[in-house]
């Protein structure tokens, strides 16, 4: 099943006798208790996030809910796999391949940022409620920033010549970023994360290019940016 199916309605299953083949029921049972878990944890906190909510707000029993899930953090862990391959399969998309590392950096980063101030559940259960989930869900997170210091450690061979960039420095970065963006969703303000861009863009660039280096690469991305805001 793929992360893309949590875009599916939310409409119950037909009650009664509906001949749709088992195999869709469950896929269909679990789509709807993922997309639960993500709104509640999202809403609520993990705290928050009981079987009780999760089967009310999916219109799931709890007999389907134990068929599936363990228990309320086995279900977390799940919705929080599910937002996190889906925010990497369209953070991918988002990128230009053939395109320098820094502008790789700036669109990655806005890319992020609007998304996730477009979705503030996904933005919470990813950013904040994740560290509340348990040992599990803590591995993955390390894992999900694991992937993301991939991408950063490009910025290695952007580096002035000599310069030997330390092998820790990528997920140093992605910490920092990871706690900007998860400060800002603490207090309520995820609307406002892409306000963020020049400071995240500085702070992913800086290590690599050198305070200057990253201040002008930083300055003519956003200029360009400014600028195709202006021409649409």
């Amino acid at each position: 099943m793929r992360a893309d199916d949590v875009d599916l309605p939310l409409a119950p299953l037909p009650s009664g006798r509906h001949g749709l083949p088992r195999e869709e029921v469950v896929r269909s049972q679990r789509i709807r208790l993922l997309r639960a878990a993500v709104e509640v944890a999202g809403a609520e906190g993990y705290a928050g996030m009981t079987v009780s909510a999760v089967i009310a707000r999916a219109s799931v029993s709890r007999k389907t809910f134990y068929e599936l899930y363990a228990d309320r953090e086995d279900c977390f862990v799940a919705a929080y796999d599910f937002v996190i391959e889906r925010g990497l399969r369209q953070l991918g998309a988002a990128l230009t391949d053939d395109a320098p590392w820094s502008a790789r950096m700036r669109d990655g980063l806005e890319w992020a940022l609007a998304a996730l101030a477009a979705h503030p559940c996904e933005a919470r259960v990813a950013f904040v409620e994740v560290y509340a989930a348990g040992p599990r869900a803590l591995e993955r997170r390390d894992r999900f920033a694991g992937q993301l210091a991939l991408l950063v450690a490009e910025g290695a061979a952007a580096a002035p010549a000599g310069v030997t960039v330390p092998s820790s420095t990528p997920r140093a970065v992605v910490g920092a970023l990871s706690e900007l963006i998860g400060m800002r969703i603490r207090h309520g303000l995820v609307e406002r994360l892409p306000d963020l861009l020049p400071d995240l863009l500085y702070c992913a660039l800086a290590p690599f290019l050198g305070p200057v280096g990253a201040i002008e690469a930083a300055a003519g991305g956003l200029r360009s940016l400014a600028a195709g805001g202006r021409g649409g």
